[in-house]
């Protein structure tokens, strides 16, 4: 998601795990990172989604996996999130820009955690306000089904035709005439 947009538009969600221990079946894989996918249990081909992906990387193969290759620029990344002031962090910025960049703001946020915090506090703030904003078009149109529900029962048409009409449930209208006859 990008900052500021709404909850519901998420399409396909990837959960990355950056692991700094080994993982039962995964200590026989030598690739520092793994995918994984939900699948049935008893025919291990059948895949559930294809909107969810969990990804491992393990910091330990990133760390022998950049030593194997210096230009590996995930493993650099792992590098980075393993330990900015490293001194092999600061060799890989001599080429890399963006990890170079992201060393200056992480040293320029960790400067003032209050600004980190504020900034956190102000994304959520948007997220949310898209959520409520959602929310209330939602509850706004049920209100707009219950004056339109009372107007028909004041005017006698059935249940049934009111249901139809305003979307609302048969619980919901007979609690309306309930009301109103109270």
């Amino acid at each position: 998601m990008k900052i500021g947009e709404d909850y519901g538009e998420v399409k396909r969600v990837v959960l990355v795990a950056i692991v700094d221990f080994e993982i039962g079946e995964i200590k026989e894989i030598d690739e520092m990172e793994t995918k994984w996918k939900l699948i049935e249990t008893k025919k291990r081909e059948k895949i559930l989604t294809e909107l969810l992906e969990i990804n491992i990387i393990n910091l330990r193969k990133a760390l022998r996996e950049y030593e194997k290759n210096k230009n590996n620029e995930k493993a650099q990344w792992m590098l980075f999130l393993n330990n900015p002031d490293s001194k092999e962090v600061r060799e890989i910025m001599k080429d890399n820009k963006e990890i170079e960049e992201c060393v200056i703001t992480v040293k320029e946020m960790s400067e003032d955690e209050k600004m980190q915090r504020l900034a956190f506090l102000r994304q959520k703030a948007i997220m949310d306000e898209k959520a409520i904003r959602r929310k209330g078009y939602k509850d706004g149109e049920k209100d707009k089904a219950i004056k339109i529900a009372k107007k028909l029962m004041e005017e006698g048409k059935d249940l049934k035709y009111i249901e139809e009409l305003t979307g609302l449930e048969e619980k919901e209208i007979k609690e309306l005439i309930e009301t109103i006859s109270l």
